[in-house]
């Protein structure tokens, strides 16, 4: 008779901690807006130019991603009632590549995997909360052709709360992933503008 072996599975003691970060100065939100990946893939299409009114509000409005899905108001007034009803968010995906960049900026490790594979933030988008909104105007020049206006998102006084799944007794201890938070936060930052010293951060509070 075949001897049969017996495998246990010990079960992973995942946990979970609210962090909330504070702003150390203010942060810029920018991402492609609407308008411009509209003409970017008429480019590629080969379509005709056709000249097209932009909206600088939905420029703006666009340049954000939001908690509760993208605005459809694209005014004025349209941008003041999502910013007092939605929430601009940050994206979990950024903030995460910004602690495991930290793990191998601050030589904590050579790589980031092992930190990856540490915890997840289990929002997908982290509201902030914030005490002003500006639209700063500034011109950039892109690689190919004339200087354009871009239009940008900066909010003071922000913060942002969000949710982590580790793993208890894993390679990093909580102590060490706020650690390494306030060290992403510290050298990087996180948002638009970074090389610039905007959206510099502090962990707060853990729960």
């Amino acid at each position: 008779m075949e001897k049969q072996e017996i495998i246990e599975l010990k079960p992973i003691d995942f946990r979970t901690a609210r962090i909330t970060i504070v702003g150390d100065g203010d942060i810029v939100l920018n991402k492609m807006n609407d308008v411009t990946a509209r003409q970017l893939t008429d480019q590629r299409k080969s379509k005709a130019k056709k000249i097209e009114e932009v909206n600088m509000w939905e420029e703006i409005i666009t340049a954000m991603h939001w908690k509760y899905g993208k605005p459809t108001d694209y005014s004025e007034e349209g941008l003041r009632q999502a910013l007092h009803d939605n929430a601009p968010c940050i994206t979990a995906f950024g903030m995460k590549k910004s602690f495991g960049d930290a793990v191998v900026r601050n030589e904590i490790d050579k790589y980031k995997t092992k930190f990856d594979a540490s915890l997840n933030i289990v929002e997908d988008l982290i509201p902030i909360h914030f005490a002003e909104h500006f639209i700063d105007e500034k011109l950039m020049s892109p690689k190919k052709g004339s200087p354009v206006l871009v239009r940008l998102n900066r909010f003071s006084g922000w913060s942002a709360t969000f949710t982590i799944r580790y793993v208890n007794g894993g390679t990093y201890s909580l102590e060490q992933i706020i650690n390494i938070i306030n060290l992403a936060g510290f050298g990087m930052g996180i948002g638009s503008g970074r090389t610039s010293g905007y959206g510099k951060y502090h962990v707060e509070n853990v729960e």
